[in-house]
């Protein structure tokens, strides 16, 4: 998939990473029970605890259950379901068959199930199963925890032909990691009309931040809002030796040109954002982009919102042409956790007459 401008406040799906284990059951069971990479998509929804994951519908497979995954290298014992710890509306309704019983529904054990498929703009049917981004497992009398699920994290899914996740069939397990590669969506996160842009590595989207600068010629005020948590630290690296070489040439004939920077994690990092004032000389925005160090970013929403707010508002505009550009590889939270809401960041834009452009880069899976 693409990288791509990317739309504030719309819920992002992602494609991802799936290995199958294999066991003997019947071909045409076996088949429908192993879930392929286009059979299975996350989507990053307003409820900022967690994610709804969808799983393709097939003729035998009847049901599915989030598990822990045997694909886990530290996992020692045999895997348990992983359970919600609060009601959901998404799949909190679920029921369970275990030992050929259905489970008291009163004992308010939310397990990650679901038997009732709904359709899907995607996959046509599909399941749907709602993951907070904490989950407990086990019981008092074995063992028993809680995961935080973020990238890198494995989990399982477990494949029934019968609903209710029945043992009393086949089954099989599916393990995947949260490595993940944004699908496409459509560009609107702008104040100026502009067509749309899709990118399809690092080097591409370093290209792209080049000619929107370039393109715009005259006197220019320019703010890069750039992710620095861990998953983009070899992105980072390509931008600090590439970006400033490639804007030399391009901005000979331009009046004048202010660039700056700011840096977002997320909330509970060792900072929300933080600002480099504009320059005018590109060796002194290298030595600020030379600065840069990624860490943190232990969930999958990072805070995208706060980070352009503040490069709308920490910053002196004053050009004729303003323009500001985010570069990251996950998604803003959808509900917020402060006082920045996609809103107020666009009616910020809008006052200030910046264009803000968005640019999506999928998760590296070299990285967490």
């Amino acid at each position: 998939m693409g990288r791509e401008t990317h739309n504030l406040g719309i819920p992002c799906r992602f494609i991802v990473l799936l290995i199958a284990i294999l066991c003997v059951i019947p071909q045409a069971v076996a088949n429908d029970l192993v879930i392929l990479p286009g059979d299975v998509y996350i989507e990053i929804t307003e409820d900022s605890a967690g994610f709804d994951l969808y799983i393709k519908v097939k003729e035998h497979l009847g049901s599915v259950l989030i598990t822990e995954s045997s694909a886990d290298p530290e996992k020692r014992a045999d895997s348990f379901a992983f359970r919600a710890r609060n009601y959901n509306r998404v799949n909190g309704d679920e029921r369970r068959i275990l030992d050929g019983e259905f489970l008291d529904p009163e004992r308010e054990l939310f397990f990650l199930v679901d038997s009732t498929p709904e359709p899907n703009e995607l996959l046509g049917l599909a399941f749907r199963i709602h993951v907070p981004y904490r989950l407990s497992y086990g019981y008092p009398w074995s063992r028993e925890g809680e995961i935080e699920v973020g990238r890198g994290t494995w989990l399982n899914i477990r494949t029934f032909e019968k609903p209710f996740a029945d043992y009393d069939g086949p089954w099989m397990d599916n393990p995947f990691v949260l490595s993940m590669k944004e699908m496409p969506l459509p560009t609107v996160v702008e104040t100026q009309p502009a067509s749309e842009n899709e990118v399809g590595d690092i080097q591409e989207a370093i290209e792209l931040i080049a000619e929107l600068i370039s393109s715009s010629g005259g006197e220019v005020d320019v703010v890069i809002v750039v992710d620095a948590t861990d998953s983009m630290k070899d992105d980072l690296e390509y931008v600090k030796d590439s970006l400033v070489p490639l804007l030399r040439d391009r901005i000979e004939n331009f009046e004048s040109l202010r660039i700056g920077l700011v840096q977002y994690r997320d909330y509970k990092e060792a900072f929300l954002t933080r600002t480099s004032p504009f320059v005018e000389s590109l060796n002194e925005f290298q030595r600020e982009l030379d600065q840069i160090s990624a860490s943190g970013g232990r969930d999958v929403p990072e805070a995208v919102n706060e980070g352009i707010y503040t490069g709308l508002t920490e910053f002196n505009w004053s050009a004729p042409k303003k323009i500001l550009i985010q570069l990251g590889d996950a998604p803003g939270h959808d509900e917020p956790r402060g006082a920045i809401t996609p809103d107020l960041v666009k009616n910020e834009a809008s006052r200030l007459g910046v264009s803000v452009f968005s640019i999506r880069l999928p998760n590296n899976p070299r990285n967490p």
